[in-house]
């Protein structure tokens, strides 16, 4: 009986968080025809993309015929998300840099070293299964997102003239990452220890999507043209 109690309680709180997930998601969505697209291309493309792809697995979770036919694409989705982290992360670098019109060469390195590190990273990473594949390719992208961003927000932190709106997006952006990497590390500790691992990662993702709602309003609120 507390078996199932218990049971019956994380089936709950995840229904709990991933309708909250989507809650924010879709306000989130809803910023983008609203200045977004215009000022953040890549964090809009990638709110779309994780949009569909929650979909996907929340509708899996409650129906186990479509977890029969989607768990194989769990990684592939999983690795595409993190593919499109780190373009948000390289784009909000290259943001910082259109600050100071001087750093044009900079743009260019970023982009031309990050796309040449997502090739290298693609072919190194190749594992005749699938899984494997998207696992490394995720653990490899996900680790220079983290240091990358990392990086740009201690300097925005040095900025005399912060950029609030940018400094909440890579802040809640560090936020998640953070938390999948202490939520990966428990689940690979003891298997009494996936479920709390998993809820942290949930959370931080929860907490990362509205840190990034109220950053994409704010920087609305500047721009009234763009209502």
């Amino acid at each position: 009986m507390r078996f199932c109690q218990s049971g019956t309680t994380v089936r709950t709180v995840w229904i709990v968080l991933s309708s909250l997930g989507i809650l924010l998601q879709l306000l989130l969505i809803a910023e983008i025809p609203r200045g977004a697209w215009k000022r953040f291309k890549a964090l809009s493309a990638y709110l779309l993309v994780l949009f569909l792809t929650t979909v996907i697995e929340a509708a899996a979770f409650y129906d186990p015929e479509v977890y029969a036919r989607t768990w194989k694409f769990y990684w592939l989705h999983d690795a595409i998300r993190q593919a499109l982290i780190y373009v948000v992360v390289l784009s909000f670098i290259h943001k910082s840099l259109e600050r100071n019109p001087g750093r044009t060469g900079a743009k260019f390195l970023i982009w031309g070293g990050g796309a040449f590190f997502l090739i290298v990273s693609i072919v190194a990473a190749y594992d005749p299964r699938k899984g494997y594949w998207m696992t490394n390719l995720s653990r490899n992208l996900g680790f220079l997102a983290v240091v990358l961003n990392f990086l740009l927000w201690a300097v925005l932190m040095q900025e005399r003239k912060k950029d609030r709106v940018l400094l909440m997006l890579t802040g809640a952006m560090g936020l998640q990452m953070a938390g999948k990497a202490i939520g990966h590390a428990l689940r690979l500790i003891s298997k009494t220890l996936v479920t709390p691992g998993d809820f942290i990662i949930v959370f931080c993702h929860i907490v990362c999507l509205y840190g990034w709602l109220c950053a994409l309003r704010i920087d609305r609120s500047r721009a009234p043209g763009l209502e």
